[in-house]
């Protein structure tokens, strides 16, 4: 059997409005930014942790 995927993942969330009514695509954008280096920052922080204990 053999299936086609018809959507279009080059592109997934271009059709996605800003998540707060009134920010900016690049307010957006930056908080994106922002949480994505805390979110590593946590991760290399645990792995630091794990290393010493």
């Amino acid at each position: 059997m053999h299936t086609h995927d018809l959507e279009n993942h080059d592109n997934l969330y271009a059709d996605e409005g800003t998540m707060v009514i009134g920010e900016s695509r690049a307010d957006a954008q930056s908080h994106a930014y922002w949480a994505v280096g805390a979110i590593a920052l946590m991760v290399v922080g645990l792995g630091v942790a794990l290393v010493i204990s």
